[in-house]
This record gives structure tokens, C-alpha cells and sequence, in this order.
């Protein structure tokens, strides 16, 4: 049985009471849109603009999600709460039930990382940088998230797909620009322009941020030291109709990110404490002082994505074919002196990766009761590594030998090859029922992949009065990424607390999800329940360099949980609210145990653990209200606390403390230049500058703490022209 703590009940009450921001969407409902909130001038109805609806609304029939939990957000939605457009798709994603979070950046549905991305239906390759949690939300029209039990079309992620349908010139005209800023010397200006000549059209955006907390605050400090960030995006997409029945399409997009790595302040090598497998204070080359102030690492990410699809639908066919390619790299730079003295182990990473692939996908309507789908995508992934480690050699006690630093140099070339193909059938028995049954079929070459054969079924019976129940079951495989061989460094500080290390393997779930949705008038209510069993469950532990995380197994997973989503839209108000309760519990450690102490792996292979993303409630909710040129939003999110990372299980294991994050925003519009709408913007985030942590860390030189925003004050200015 699941319990609520005092502090979650007052937060779900109050959440149901405010709700949250116009627009955002419960299970399986679209709100409907603003007509004030386009800025862009919609095209006027002409045969371009026609067919240009139609054949977005026949690739939409080619990538249902019926049956499957799924949860939308529209452009308006996203303009319409705290930060609007300059905030990043991971964070908009926070506002849907069961979305959390942790201070890394890294979304976890239902308590699983691992999401896939599609750009209108495309899909975009797993890559060294993480691309799709930090996209830009300015290229998207609407976004989807789509988990539970997915149809067969769908795989190969543990947590679900993100569908982001991209802004189109064929059907808006114009642009606008954008200045926003605040505290923390953060600025970004930013740009999107969308127009056509003919058949022709384009849609383009791009921005570049500066701030002084690109990274989460180690200490939860409003000025965390040395966190400078600069972030540059841009996106571009266009597209030509070659006829009625078909059009071609090109997509292009690139990220550039560079961080530094924030550092704790009021430490001293020579006096540092921290638990570890070696004796302290050390020393490198004659020298033991150290200010933790002094620290200098720093990252950097990037990512170039190009996508060409062609689509075609005639009479009851759809067919879209598209090449998709990717190129990524991240960096990592320590300080070499300082992160050895501080940790015994100083690491500069720098991965660099490479992917191509073919994506078909199609839809036929065979009959009044049965739609066709099928499909396959295959690509290949190129990746190299290169790791320069440092550490300090010691003896059997612990005690450091020399205090010349040891350098191991390890260079790896991996590749992977994938292939995926599916077949499914939407068939209405009845005419309330449709009943949605597929197969798919995934290989997947390297080390943690496999060949597996997934059944996928979905059922939706549409009720009386705006009622609908869905339920499906899904058989999953999850390929661990290549990672390569444990780092030998024993002798040395760097080593690892184990010394046999099994490789990776994929994981495999057996996945049912269950729920109901009533609408009526502007009300929306949604419940869903899942349960799901995982074989070699796949999940991180930080280790080496802060920003780094490194795979292993457990045996075996299981999780559980119940959403609730509550959506209103009427006149000029809108709220929502949500709650999420879920537990997942693992057990056994069967690959990468080199990572783990004997007394861990020996508590993994007789416990039940909860593993890094494992968080009781989640929950969210806000409310955004119009008063003529006037429009307020707040909204709020609520967490009751990931487990500590130290010790992540066994005897002393407990969780974070619970918190709350409320953000509010005014946007006062006026008429701007020749009379194109200026929006003024004003952003509040964290409010009630609530301090709390998300990440309790290892300390310097490992994994480091991760507090949420400190409490922030922002200004915008946007000109539509």
C-alpha cells in the first residue's frame, strides 16, 4: 500500500484547488487553443494550406498511440507558464503526471530514465550528448509524451517516446524576437521566423544563453561558485509539396553547450575528510593544500542532427521514408592537480559519436474495421573514446607510495549495428472497441544487445458521455549502451571498490497499464494504474567524473504506481493538477558489480532496493488566469525525495527530504511594432526560495550534490513582426 506523507496531502490539495497552466493536457485529451496566443500570422486558407493540413493529419495516422497513456502539450501551454519559450523540453515535461527530474537534468518517467525522440515521427539517434532533454521548445508546434503500453511501432526505451511536432512555415507567416534575462547574469536572446514562396516553406529558430548557474548548485547556494554556462541552439525545418498526395521535407539542427563544473566552497585538500579506500591527506608532487575554490573542470557538449523525409498518402494509403543522421561529442576536462588530491583519481573523457539510419513507416486502411501499420528502421552507430586517468600509486594498507601521478591511457572504438521492424492491426469488433494487436521484432549488435521478439496488445472502449477506458499489455527489450571494460587501476587511489566485473546485458519487461478518462464541458479527468516486471534491469551509479554515470544490472525490477490528472478550461482560466504514487523496488547486481563494495552486492542479492530514480510522489499543478491584455500563471511541483546516494542501500539507506517548487509569471501584452503584438514578461522562479536538494552526492571528485533552483527573477521582451 502506498501512504502519503502530511506535507504531499497539503500540497495535493492545494494543487487541485489552483491547478496549473492553460492548455497542458491529462491522458489522451488535447486542450484546445487560444486563438491570443498565436503570435505567428496563420496563413490564410489557400490549396497549399490545405494540403499541408491534410498530409500532417495522414503522418499523424501513421504513428498512433492508441491504447498507450499519453499526454500533450501545446505551443500555448508552453508560452503560458513561468519562463514560457526559454524554458527547455525537460523542464516543460515536468508538468506531466508521473515526470520528475533529478538535479542532473535527467527526466525519469515513472521512475525510469530512458526516453526516445521522434521530430515528426522521425527518430533521433541516441548520441554521446544527451540532445533531447535540452531541445529547444521553440521549434515545437505540440509535444507528446507517450509511455505505459506502447503499440509495436515503439522501442528500444525504457521510459517512453517524446513526439515533438515541429512549427511549420506552410501555415504560419512572420516571426518574432526575443530578449529574456535576470538573475545570475543570465541573458538569451532568441529569434523564429517561418514564411513561404509557392509550395515552398520554412520555419527556422535559434538563441544563445548565458548564465552563471548553468549546472546544479552543489551547495544550494543562490551564487554557486564557478558555474558559468554558454548554450547556443538553432533548428531549421523546411518542406515543399510536390503535389497533392506528397511532399518532401528536411530538417536540420545543431547544439553547443560548454560548462563549468560548480565547486563547494571552504575545503582544503590537506584537510579534506571523505570516506575513502585510501589514506589521507595526499599529495602531488610535493604539495597536499588545495582550496576547493581553486577547482577549474569543465565540459562541453555537442550535437548536429540532420533528418529527409519523404511522405506520400493517396486513398486510403500513408507512407513516410525518412534518412536520419547524428553526430555528438562531449569533453570533459578536470583539474588535474586538484580533482587528484581532493578524490585520488583525476579523469578527462572525450567521446565522440557517430549515427546514420532509414526509417519506413506506413498505414493502411484495409476496411471500415482495420487499419494496417508496418514498418522498420535501421541505422549505425560509430563511437570513440578516448579516457587519460591519473591516480596515485599506495600499498595494500591504503598508504600512498609516491607522489609522481600514475597516467593510464584507454582508446576504444565501438560500433553498433540496429534493426527494427513491426506489424500491427487497429481493428473495431464493436463500434464502441478498438482493439490495436502487433508484433515487433528488434536486433541489436554489441555488447548488451540481443534479438528479441516483442508482442504488443491495446484495448479502448469509448463510453457514454465523454468517457473512454484503455488497457494494454507490452513486452519490452532495452539494450544497455556500450560502455566497454571497467578501468584496471588496482594499486592506485583511482581503483574501484569491486575487482570482477560481468558486462552488460539488455533488459525485458513485461509491462500492463490500465486507465480511464472522463471529459465533460471543460472538465477532464484522468486515472491510470501500471504494474511492470524487468529482467536485468538496467539503472546508473555515478562514478569517475561528476558529470559521468556508468550502467549495471539487477537481476531483476519491479514497479508499480497510480496517476491521477485533473484538467479545467473555461473562458479566461485554465487548471490542472496531477499525482503520481509508484514504487519500484530491485534486486541482485549481475553486471558492472566492480562498482559495488562485497557488502553491497552481498545486501543487492538478498533485498529489495530502491534504486536512484525510485521517488514515492510525485506531483504538479498550477493555474493560468486572462484579464484582457493581462494573462498570470503559477505553477508548482512537489517531490517527496529521491534516495540518498550514500549508502544508496543496505543498512543506513533513507531518502532526501521532500520539497516544493512554485514559479508565477505575469505577460502584459501591448501593440508593438506596426502593430505586431509585444509581450512583456515577467517570471518568479522558485518563489518562496524553498532550498532543496535532489542529489546528496559523494563530494568532490565523485558524484557531486544537486540542489534545485535558487530562487530567481526574470524579465522578457517578445516582438512578433
Amino acid at each position: 500500500m502506498f501512504r502519503f506523507s502530511g506535507v504531499a496531502v497539503q500540497f495535493v490539495k492545494s494543487a487541485l484547488l489552483i491547478g496549473a497552466l492553460a492548455a497542458t493536457a491529462s491522458a489522451h485529451a488535447t486542450p484546445p487553443r487560444d486563438a491570443d496566443d498565436d503570435d505567428e500570422r496563420a496563413k490564410p486558407e489557400t490549396e497549399i494550406t490545405i494540403t499541408a493540413r491534410r498530409l500532417d493529419v495522414a503522418r499523424e495516422r501513421v504513428e498512433p498511440s492508441l491504447g498507450a497513456s499519453t499526454y500533450t502539450l501545446t505551443n500555448d501551454a508552453v508560452e503560458n507558464r513561468p519562463g514560457g519559450e526559454t524554458t527547455n523540453l525537460g523542464r516543460v515535461l515536468l508538468q506531466v503526471p508521473g515526470v520528475a527530474q533529478d538535479g542532473s537534468g535527467r527526466l525519469l518517467v515513472r521512475g525510469r530514465s530512458g526516453l526516445q525522440y521522434r521530430i515528426n515521427n522521425v527518430v533521433i539517434p541516441e548520441g554521446a550528448a544527451d540532445l533531447g532533454e535540452r531541445l529547444s521548445t521553440r521549434l515545437a508546434d505540440k509535444v507528446q509524451l507517450i509511455t505505459g503500453a506502447l503499440p509495436a511501432q515503439y522501442g528500444l526505451a525504457s521510459g517512453g517516446v517524446v513526439a515533438i511536432t515541429t512549427k511549420s512555415g506552410a501555415l504560419q507567416d512572420g516571426g518574432q524576437a526575443e530578449l529574456y534575462g535576470g538573475s545570475r547574469h543570465e541573458i538569451e536572446p532568441a529569434f523564429e521566423l517561418a514564411g513561404s514562396s509557392g509550395p515552398t516553406s520554412l520555419f527556422a529558430s535559434g538563441s544563445y544563453s548565458s548564465s552563471r548557474l548553468g549546472l546544479s548548485s552543489p551547495d544550494g547556494s543562490a551564487d554557486p561558485l564557478h558555474d558559468r554556462t554558454h548554450q547556443i541552439e538553432g533548428f531549421a525545418f523546411a518542406d515543399h509539396i510536390i503535389d497533392d498526395a506528397s511532399r518532401v521535407s528536411l530538417i536540420l539542427g545543431t547544439t553547443n553547450e560548454w560548462f563549468q563544473v560548480p565547486n563547494l566552497r571552504g575545503l582544503d585538500a590537506a584537510t579534506y575528510d571523505a570516506p575513502a579506500p585510501f589514506r589521507r591527506p595526499l599529495a602531488v608532487r610535493g604539495t597536499s593544500r588545495f582550496p576547493s575554490e581553486n577547482l577549474d573542470a569543465r565540459q562541453r557538449e555537442n550535437s548536429d542532427y540532420a533528418i529527409a523525409s519523404y511522405l506520400r498518402s493517396d486513398g486510403p494509403a500513408t507512407l513516410q521514408a525518412s534518412v536520419f543522421g547524428l553526430v555528438s561529442s562531449v569533453a570533459y576536462r578536470p583539474d588535474g592537480t586538484g580533482d587528484l588530491l581532493f578524490s585520488g583519481l583525476s579523469q578527462s573523457v572525450e567521446r565522440r559519436e557517430s549515427a546514420a539510419g532509414l526509417q519506413v513507416e506506413g498505414a493502411w486502411q484495409a476496411g471500415p474495421r482495420h487499419t494496417i501499420r508496418g514498418g522498420a528502421i535501421a541505422d549505425f552507430a560509430s563511437e570513440r573514446e578516448t579516457r587519460d586517468s591519473m591516480a596515485l600509486p599506495i600499498d595494500a594498507t591504503g598508504r600512498q607510495t609516491s607522489d609522481q601521478p600514475m597516467l593510464f591511457r584507454e582508446l576504444a572504438h565501438r560500433t553498433r549495428g540496429r534493426f527494427s521492424t513491426f506489424l500491427q492491426d487497429e481493428w473495431k469488433p464493436l463500434a464502441p472497441l478498438t482493439v490495436n494487436a502487433g508484433l515487433r521484432f528488434d536486433r541489436v549488435g554489441g555488447e548488451g544487445g540481443g534479438t528479441a521478439l516483442s508482442p504488443r496488445l491495446n484495448l479502448v472502449w469509448s463510453m457514454k458521455k465523454g468517457a473512454a477506458f484503455h488497457a494494454g499489455y507490452a513486452r519490452y527489450f532495452v539494450p544497455a549502451r556500450q560502455e566497454g571494460d571497467v578501468p584496471d587501476l588496482v594499486g592506485t587511489t583511482g581503483a574501484l571498490p569491486g575487482v570482477s566485473s560481468a558486462p552488460l546485458r539488455a533488459q525485458t519487461d513485461d509491462y500492463l497499464d490500465a486507465g480511464v478518462q472522463v471529459a465533460k464541458g471543460g472538465l477532464s479527468l484522468g486515472l491510470d494504474a501500471y504494474w511492470r516486471r524487468s529482467k536485468n534491469f538496467l539503472d546508473e551509479r555515478r562514478a569517475g567524473p561528476p558529470l559521468a554515470s556508468r550502467s549495471f544490472n539487477y537481476a531483476l525490477a519491479r514497479s508499480r504506481g497510480v496517476e491521477l490528472s485533473l484538467t479545467y478550461v473555461g473562458g479566461p482560466f485554465s487548471a490542472w493538477s496531477s499525482l503520481a504514487v509508484a514504487a519500484t523496488r530491485a534486486k541482485g547486481i549481475v553486471s558492472h558489480q566492480a562498482y559495488f563494495t562485497d557488502a553491497e552486492r552481498a545486501f543487492a542479492a538478498g533485498h529489495w532496493i530502491r534504486p536512484e530514480g525510485d521517488q514515492r510522489i510525485t506531483a504538479s499543478g498550477g493555474a493560468s488566469w486572462r484579464i484582457e491584455r493581462l494573462r498570470l500563471s503559477a505553477s508548482a511541483l512537489y517531490g517527496s525525495g529521491f534516495p540518498q546516494s550514500a549508502p544508496l542501500f543496505g543498512p543506513g539507506a533513507g531518502r532526501l527530504p521532500a520539497y516544493v517548487q512554485v514559479d508565477l509569471a505575469a505577460v502584459y501584452r501591448i501593440e508593438g511594432l506596426r502593430d505586431r503584438p509585444l509581450d512583456i514578461r515577467f517570471d518568479v522562479i522558485n518563489a518562496f526560495d524553498r532550498r532543496y536538494q535532489l542529489r546528496d552526492g559523494t563530494g568532490i571528485g565523485g558524484h557531486l550534490p544537486e540542489w534545485g533552483p535558487p530562487r530567481g527573477f526574470f524579465l522578457g521582451v517578445e516582438q512578433t513582426f
